[in-house]
């Protein structure tokens, strides 16, 4: 006797092994909470920054890891990615204040104080953020044409202290008077703090950031030999 056919298997689309798509989920996870936390103006004595100051420097850490190991047009995607990602959250926190709030909840005027600022906050920081990751790959890609795979610390700081001045200078200059920061003296201070905080979160991170740029360039299986010619920006289309 033959044995019945079983149900014909079903079919599904392929997904590479890369950790591509991780690290872009982690761009976009950091990205809307640092827009969230950095409605929060917070001083340490006369340091004046934000609550995000922790998080997003992270982003610059990731694009970094992208950027070397993927190249640039990874870089932009990511990039454009966590923009969408951004901008849908500031979206999504108008509509919900703008929802008529039922008779029983209370927290209103707390949410509407608390997450109000978002979507002005995110339009300042994602213009820097767009300006200044787009940037800090370009230079990065530009440096390893030159090094190839040597001095990654050269190309790492190198990208950061160029895309971490655009994207703060337009990121504090849309937020300062949001969170409530009103003279000339205390902007600069602001500026100042936020860039010279960011620059050395990247150097105080480059032990792990090289060990996670090594880790994703023995493990991604279609990574270039060493040595190999290195990807060159492209311009979009």
């Amino acid at each position: 006797m033959s044995t019945p056919a079983g149900p014909a298997p079903v079919g599904f689309a392929r997904r590479p092994r890369t950790y591509f798509d991780l690290i872009v989920a982690a761009y976009c996870v950091v990205l809307v909470l640092s827009n969230v936390a950095a409605t929060k103006g917070v001083a340490f004595g006369p340091v004046l920054t934000d609550g995000g100051f922790f998080l997003f420097p992270l982003a610059y850490v990731l694009g970094d890891v992208v950027t070397e190991v993927y190249g640039f047009r990874a870089a932009r995607r990511a990039i454009v990615t966590s923009f969408a990602a951004g901008l849908f959250s500031s979206v999504v926190f108008w509509l919900v204040i703008a929802l008529p709030p039922a008779e029983f909840y209370q927290g209103q005027e707390a949410f509407e104080t608390v997450l109000g600022p978002v979507p002005l906050i995110v339009a300042g920081s994602l213009l820097g953020y767009l300006a200044g990751q787009l940037l800090n790959a370009f230079v990065l890609v530009r440096i390893r044409a030159r090094t190839q795979e040597r001095h990654l610390w050269a190309r790492l700081i190198g990208s950061t202290l160029v895309g971490e001045l655009v994207d703060t200078v337009i990121f504090c200059a849309v937020a300062a008077p949001i969170i409530g920061i009103s003279t000339a003296s205390d902007f600069l201070n602001y500026v100042v703090v936020g860039y010279v905080y960011k620059v050395l979160v990247e150097v105080v991170v480059l032990p792990v950031t090289y060990a996670a740029i090594a880790w994703l360039k023995r493990r991604e299986p279609t990574y270039g030999p060493p040595g190999a010619a290195a990807e060159s920006p492209a311009p979009a289309r």
